[in-house]
This record gives structure tokens, sequence and C-alpha cells, in this order.
């Protein structure tokens, strides 16, 4: 088992600039509707405007919710809509939002609007009709709408409304959720999870609300742990070790983040997200633009220490394909180099594989400690 190192760092603010971000679909916001709605899009209002996103789950490795929330990064005002929690049914999984979510929002300075599932039928897809198993859920539009008004008007931080909604609303739409749940379960005659657990989880909310940041980063804590000790085929690791990240910023929060893989080059720490394609020659877009928004907070790390040292770090992603020819390293090649690259691999990229690292040289290039790495994955 590969070792386990364990860094501390510090993070006063966030600066950072996307090229790989889709248009964003217009929408007006007496239109708008979260359950039709598209992944994530721009909400129009006649005063002004905010780029949007939703979660399908509360968990964050479903459904790529950092590559829809990194489509709206260049925005001026950016909110992303969350279920506070998503059960599905007895026989599948319950995710709960984690406060280190709201965290990484509150860094970001991304509007949170929690929302709540409202209706869904129970699965009768193959070998789940005698299952206990939910599907086709449906938000509460209204509160996501009543939401999104708010911020639309609200003049403060990110961090400030964030802090106000999990402080007053919070309780009363986790129990609005629960209480759905019970409904669902009624009408469809799918057993859920047992609301004993998730009434004690909430009654410990409603003791003490520094008891949900410890339940919900101690959480963190164990699954960057767990993740730390997990090595993936596809992530393609050389010869890097796994570690965790304790970041604080100057509000006092820490949350706790693992990366695919570190290694050391000399003195440098090279922190690593890895994404491999073993079909084609990249990675798909939103799993280049998932590691990308994870490697955000890290690039714009001020301080890293390792056993109380500093350390000097840069960050890289690195996308491995097949039948890729060489190997080419943004933004360290120029743009000459890009193209010779591109051209030897004329019959390995098609014309969207070479746009796509056309502007993640853009990427590179724009975005301080950031380092991207094209290269074959013939070595897995």
């Amino acid at each position: 088992m590969a070792e386990i190192i364990h860094f501390t760092g510090f993070i006063k603010g966030v600066t950072y600039k996307t090229y790989l971000g889709e248009k964003l679909k217009e929408i007006n916001i007496d239109n708008f509707n979260v359950n039709q709605a598209g992944a994530y899009g721009l909400i129009k209002s006649p005063i002004t405007e905010l780029a949007y996103s939703k979660w399908v789950s509360p968990k964050r490795t479903r459904s790529y919710p950092f590559a829809r929330i990194y489509n709206t990064y260049n925005s001026s005002k950016i909110i992303t809509i969350i279920p506070v929690i998503k059960d599905e049914g007895k026989d599948g999984d319950i995710d709960k939002i984690q406060y280190s979510t709201i965290s990484w929002m509150n860094l970001l300075n991304i509007y949170i609007v929690l929302a709540y599932y409202e209706t869904a039928e129970k699965s009768n897809k193959k070998g789940q009709a005698s299952k206990n198993k939910l599907t086709n859920q449906k938000f509460n539009n209204e509160l996501v709408q009543s939401q999104i008004g708010e911020i639309l008007a609200y003049r403060q931080s990110a961090l400030h409304w964030n802090k106000n909604l999990f402080e007053q609303r919070f309780i009363s739409i986790f129990e609005k959720a629960l209480n759905s749940y019970d409904s669902i379960s009624r009408q469809t005659g799918v057993l859920v999870h047992s609301r004993a657990g998730m009434d004690n989880y909430l009654q410990k909310i409603i003791n003490e609300f520094e008891e949900f940041k410890n339940i919900s980063l101690k959480n963190s804590h164990n699954a960057s742990k767990r993740e730390a000790m997990t090595s993936h085929k596809l992530e393609y690791l050389a010869d890097g070790l796994k570690a965790t990240f304790s970041i604080e910023n100057y509000l006092g929060g820490i949350y706790y983040l693992t990366p695919d893989e570190i290694f050391f080059d000399n003195d440098m720490c090279i922190i690593q997200e890895s994404k491999n394609s073993s079909k084609d020659s990249l990675p798909k877009l939103p799993d280049i633009q998932d590691g990308l928004f994870k490697l955000i907070l890290f690039s714009n790390l001020d301080s890293l220490t390792l056993d109380g040292k500093p350390v000097d770090f840069v960050t890289k992603l690195k996308l491995t394909g097949k039948n890729v020819v060489g190997s080419i390293v943004l933004p360290d090649a120029t743009m000459q180099e890009v193209e010779y690259f591109l051209q030897t691999n004329t019959k390995i990229f098609p014309k969207k594989h070479k746009e796509i690292i056309r502007k993640l040289a853009l990427e590179a290039e724009n975005n301080q400690k950031l380092k991207i790495q094209v290269s074959c994955n013939s070595n897995l």
C-alpha cells in the first residue's frame, strides 16, 4: 500500500479563470423551473443575471457537480442548487449534505440554494421491481425559486448568504425533506431509510450548530483518509504518493481534501489530479473539468507545510489517453510545440480534442501554479 503523508495549508482568497467552460443557455427568471432546467445555465432578470448549476445528490462524487460548477465559474455571480438529502429507497443509497461542501462553496464565493425532493416514483428498472428503490425524483420548485429571487437582490458575499441560510433555514428545509420522503414512501409503497436515524442526525444539529461541522468535517476527514488509501488503476499513478490535506482559510474553517497523488521533483511538491481514458485519446470533458475544478483550490494555496516546514509546490492535471504519441506539459510548451504535438497526433485527436488542448494551454498559461500534462496511457 502506498505511503500516506499529511500536509497543512493556508488559503487567503481564490483567483482563477476557466477556458473550457461551455456556453451557458439563458433562461428568464420567470420561466425557471429547476426540474426542467439543464444541469447549468444563466438566469436572467430585468436588473441582473446569475449563473446556476444543480446537483442531483448532495454527494460530490455523483454526476460531476464540480464539472457543472466549473462551467459557471467565470460568471460574476454564481449559485449552485444542492439537495439537503437524497434517499433512493431502503435498498439504495442515502446521501446528506456535508459541511465541507458548504465550506468549499464559501471559499469559492458560490451562493448555495438548498433544495429538497418533493416527489418520486417507484423504480421498475430491470432487476429493481421487487426492491425498495426510488427514481425520477423532483425538487420542490417554489423553494428554489424563492431563494434565487432573494440572491438576485442580495448585495453581500456568498459566505454571508450561506452562513445565514444554514443557521436560519437549514433545519426547516431538512425537516421538510424528511416529511416529503415519508409522503413519497406512503404514495409509492417504497420503504425509505429510517426516519429515526435522520431525526437523530438533525437533533444533533439543533442542539449545537458546531456539532454539525464536527460530524461533517469528521466524516469528510475520514473519507479523505479512505480515498487516500484507495489506488485506482485508471488513475494511472506513476511514482506518486497518497496524501491528505488539512486546509485552513482566514475565517478559521478547516476542510480536508485528497488529490489523486502527490510526488516530489527535487524539492518541488507536485499536487496531481489524474484523469484517464482507456478508449479515447482524451478523457471526457466533464472528467477534465472536474479535475480542473478540484485544482482551483490547491493552486490558490498561499502556503503549504509538511512536518512544520514550508513546501514549494505546483498543481498538475495529468490527462492520459489511448494511442497518444509523445507527451506535452502546459504552459511549459510554447504554442509552436503545442501545434507540433497536435500535428504529430493529427490522426489520434479528433478536432474537438485539439480544441480542448488549445484551451487547456490558455488555462495553464493564465492561472498560477497550474500545469497540465497530456500523454499516452500505454503504461497502464
